[in-house]
């Protein structure tokens, strides 16, 4: 087997288990929040319920609707739930011409499969040993490091490291070398390297062609925890010059408003990019340099990462009034107000998180597509906010 594939294989391979180190949960007034719910059975769920026989991950699964991996979804944990109920008559339809019928859902399920289909873009794709290989050259790392015999000897040589190389344990070493690394390019008058999109992956798989086997730490494939992330973030001092929503300081940037709509190892070549300014700014106020033992700066990347996925609460006065736009009140009624093909919202007893809302729409989308052909009635279509103002609404009717 190829140096180049066993490459590729080994990051596909770390793709897998990373799904292992993510947990999340939905829970009452449309927030999100990490638990010990694992996108791991998010997976298992997308096979089990027959996601996959239409839809593939990276090329593995079915064609008949788009690779999720390849058409990102960007938006919040609601944005991804109300573009599945969008989807679904037109999905139904594709289905019963295949003879495949469709599943109903638990509500651990939901919230697992919901997980996993949020995070599939944070992985980002296996990376290319050549181009990895091409950026050591074009970077400079080459001028002062050897890779294979060849290079310079100012710094160590990377490729006689006896610990796997991930991407993340490399930004992280890199990270915390920074400003030795930024003085002696600047001593050298050399051009400061920056990364975009997967060219970190792209450089830890160059790294790797040139490793003799490696150890490989228990860490080697966690790709962050965003609950420890916060508290870190915090004990390292970020919010000292960083806020999120206001709450912080105004030296940099707030996170509310950085786009982290990208994989964990593009937010970890924007956050290396970033370091110089960073490092000239806590010299000038005499803050000490933030230095990440292993793993930490996977779970401040897991933490940013997670809060653009984060819901505002509803408002139920919104949600009342969408849920009259939207013909709800065609079928079911509130407080006897409506029509009673279905239940009355005022009587639900099972709604106590948004998360069992959500459930209970898709379990009733079959019956209520029967019921909207026979009615002749469009399909509602939802956004994310409007599920949050929904939920708040019928919350609200049941308190």
């Amino acid at each position: 087997m190829s140096t180049a594939r066993r490459g590729q294989i080994t990051v596909a391979c770390m793709s897998i288990i990373a799904f292992l180190a993510f947990v999340f949960i939905l829970v009452v007034h449309a927030q999100v929040k990490p638990s010990e719910i694992s996108p791991w059975d998010g997976r298992k769920v997308f096979k089990e319920k027959g996601c996959s026989r239409c839809h593939s991950v990276y090329d593995e699964g079915g064609k008949g609707g788009p690779d999720l991996g390849r058409q990102k979804f960007y938006g919040t944990y609601l944005e991804l739930a109300a573009l599945m109920w969008n989807h679904y008559p037109g999905m139904a339809q594709k289905m019963a011409k295949k003879g495949y019928e469709i599943d109903e859902f638990s509500s651990d399920e939901m919230a697992q499969l919901i997980a996993y289909l949020a995070y599939i873009r944070y992985l980002g794709e296996p990376g290319n040993e050549y181009r990895g290989r091409k950026l050591l050259q074009d970077k400079g790392c080459i001028k002062c490091h050897k890779f294979g015999g060849k290079g310079g000897d100012i710094g160590p040589d990377i490729s006689s490291m006896q610990d796997y190389m991930s991407p993340l344990m490399l930004a992280e070493s890199m990270w915390n070398h920074g400003p030795k690394l930024n003085e002696k390019i600047e001593e050298l008058n050399l051009e400061w390297p920056e990364f975009q999109g997967d060219e970190f992956v792209d450089l830890a798989v160059g790294i790797r062609s040139y490793m003799s086997p490696t150890r490989v730490s228990v860490g080697a494939f966690a790709v962050g925890n965003p609950e420890k992330g916060g508290k870190i973030a915090e004990e390292k001092g970020c919010f000292y010059c960083h806020a999120y929503k206001g709450a912080g300081g105004t030296k940099g940037p707030d996170f509310a408003d950085l786009d982290m709509n990208h994989s964990v190892t593009e937010i970890a070549g924007d956050m290396w990019n970033h370091g110089p300014q960073m490092w000239a700014v806590m010299e000038k106020e005499n803050l000490p340099q933030p230095i990440f033992k292993k793993g930490e700066m996977a779970d401040v990347i897991a933490y940013l990462y997670g809060l653009k996925l984060k819901d505002a609460p509803g408002n139920p006065g919104h949600g009342k009034e969408i849920i009259q736009r939207k013909g709800c009140l065609n079928c079911h009624s509130i407080r006897g107000q409506g029509s009673d093909i279905a239940a009355d919202f005022a009587t639900l007893s099972d709604l106590n998180s948004l998360l069992q809302m959500i459930t209970a729409m898709w379990n009733h989308a079959p019956a209520m597509q029967e019921k909207f052909a026979e009615k002749r009635l469009k399909w509602p279509e939802f956004t994310g906010r409007d599920m949050a103002d929904i939920y708040a609404y019928l919350h609200s009717l049941t308190q």
